[in-house]
């Protein structure tokens, strides 16, 4: 158990001495060890190439359990963190997609089968439609009449002194005739 630093003058200059962590680091959840694992996961290892870091490796290599990770993952801070860098690594590698697919147009090999013409067209419609973003259709509906909703009006109780109105319907002759005494 450590040392109380309001009972020891020496566990207040250990206390300190040290170098605190960021108010902003505690608060947010996104510590140094945290931002390793994420890009750990994003990234992978350093000179490993395309090694994949499965969650539970990017953990234990930063010195922290899977579950300190995955609850850390959820806070908004390291949420935001996390996607921002997938969004790095996702805009990195689209210029590679975009030459492999150039790649896959081009080759000469591949003209000679009807699937491989059918490859080279997805490659060649991939490279010429650029995905559109979110549309937004704004309709806007300006009634200046008086708004009516249909309906049938039922007085209850009467006017002063006489009896309420009754409806009296008899088909007559196909017809709905109605009677108010």
């Amino acid at each position: 158990m450590a040392a109380r630093h309001d009972t020891s003058p020496r566990a207040l200059v250990a206390a300190r001495s040290k170098r605190p962590a960021k108010a902003d680091d505690k608060k947010t959840g996104l510590t140094p060890r945290i931002r390793k694992a994420v890009d750990l996961m994003v990234f992978g290892r350093p000179g490993e190439g395309a090694v994949n870091v499965t969650g539970r490796q990017a953990a234990a290599e930063v010195g922290l359990s899977w579950r300190t990770v995955r609850e850390a993952l959820e806070k908004p801070a390291v949420k935001a963190y996390f996607l921002q860098m997938y969004d790095t690594l996702r805009n990195a590698e689209k210029p590679a997609s975009v030459r492999r697919m150039v790649d896959i147009r081009d080759d000469d090999n591949l003209k000679t089968t009807a699937a491989g013409r059918t490859v080279q067209l997805k490659a060649a419609q991939a490279l010429a439609y650029e995905p559109t973003g979110h549309q937004v259709h704004v309709n806007t509906l300006i009634n200046n009449t008086l708004n009516v909703t249909p309906g049938y009006v039922i007085r209850i109780g009467g006017s002063k002194g006489r009896s309420p109105p009754t409806i009296d319907a008899n088909p007559i002759d196909d017809e709905i005739a109605s009677t108010i005494r």
